[in-house]
């Protein structure tokens, strides 16, 4: 994929501010073979993705679809009817995942080597291994982004409803419309950002203390997820046990964090290189996803459910981030820390697969690599 997705960016590594120029075709072989590549690599997993195999049962044994919103239920159950294979379903979603995440950036293919790059090393594909259903809603929202930026309502409210009908979450992506239309920046002070960020972590230090005062709230919202499967799993009591057994920072933690802060320390230079109101969208959501990634403590997924929209924006910002540094390595130290980024996060992504077993449900398998398991009726 990163090498087709050079083979796209090659003559195209321009200021941002130029993207809209680019005039090639949006689709070739350079797109078509790494989608194509993406979608039947991760249709024939196995266990990869902590869901996958819940997803699998329920799609092998046709347990009904009633508790899946429509558009994702209607094409499983389409899926089923045509008794197509588990790859197939499974190449299926991971197709819609990576063609609209190609899609959304068509007009910065230059990013598209970086994009790619961080997509994998900084382990955002496996979410949507994962969390497949809200993976699908969140890859279909990115893209209508776009329409923000354009003023154009209706057709943002038309992805947002397309979104909403593979994950129910994406409901609260509607109120961003409003906010972001105009392309003010929101976070153009460095001080407030770090601030704020200290903030964040004082209150995840005391999240249990504030959960506790807060169930009435929690429950509330457990309720309003709308199943009773989400009830009974994000009650306060389940919440405190999941994060409690989650607690702890490696240096892969505070690595990112590092970078984090440095992209925000560079803020300022970022806007004016790419100086566009797309980019003051991109990184408000990576701003905001920032805050709720820190805020929870690791362990507490339920309540931090509605905010995985915004944590991809964290790999994206990387990308624009090293592109930012590669595209001015003339100025003293930014190619040293465009290395130095790449070198760490090639490490950390290595040391996690060679340390990854086959309980870590990252660990790759092919479907026929795996005998005697439940799928064989």
């Amino acid at each position: 994929m990163l090498i087709f997705a050079r083979k796209t960016a090659k003559g195209e590594y321009l200021l941002a501010m130029h993207c809209q120029s680019q005039t090639k075709s949006f689709w070739g072989f350079d797109i078509y073979i790494p989608i194509i590549l993406f979608s039947v690599i991760f249709g024939m997993r196995y266990d990869v993705g902590t869901d996958h195999l819940t997803y699998l049962r329920k799609y092998v044994d046709e347990i009904t679809t009633e508790r899946y919103e429509p558009l994702f239920g209607a094409l499983t159950e389409f899926c089923q009817y045509l008794n197509l294979h588990f790859s197939i379903y499974f190449g299926i979603l991971a197709f819609i995942q990576i063609f609209f995440f190609y899609f959304s950036f068509k007009n910065e293919r230059y990013l598209y080597p970086f994009l790619i790059f961080f997509f994998f090393v900084n382990e955002d594909w496996m979410p949507w291994m994962n969390i497949i259903r809200q993976s699908v809603a969140m890859c279909i929202w990115l893209y209508s982004i776009k329409f923000i930026e354009e003023k154009k309502l209706w057709k943002y409210l038309f992805w947002v409803i397309l979104a909403f009908c593979f994950h129910r979450s994406a409901i609260i992506l509607v109120v961003f419309y409003p906010l972001l239309k105009s392309g003010r920046d929101y976070f153009n002070n460095t001080g407030i950002q770090l601030f704020l960020l200290a903030i964040v972590f004082l209150i995840n230090r005391l999240f249990a203390n504030i959960v506790l005062q807060i169930d009435s709230v929690v429950n509330l919202y457990s309720s309003l997820l709308g199943t009773s499967s989400y009830a009974e799993s994000y009650n306060t009591d389940k919440l405190l046990e999941s994060f409690s057994e989650n607690e702890g920072t490696g240096l892969g933690f505070l690595f990112k964090l590092f970078i984090s802060i440095i992209i925000i320390l560079y803020s300022r230079k970022l806007k004016i290189f790419y100086n566009s109101k797309r980019y003051n969208i991109i990184y408000f959501f990576f701003f905001l996803g920032l805050l709720t990634f820190y805020v929870f403590p690791p362990g507490a997924i339920s309540i931090s459910r509605p905010f995985r929209f915004f944590y991809i924006f964290q790999m994206i910002m990387y990308g624009y981030f090293a592109y930012f540094l590669y595209s001015t390595r003339a100025i003293k130290g930014r190619l040293e820390l465009f290395y130095f980024i790449i070198i760490t996060f090639l490490g950390m992504f290595y040391l996690s697969q060679i340390t990854a077993n086959i309980d870590s449900h990252k660990w790759y398998q092919f479907y026929f690599q795996v005998k005697d398991i439940f799928y064989l009726k």
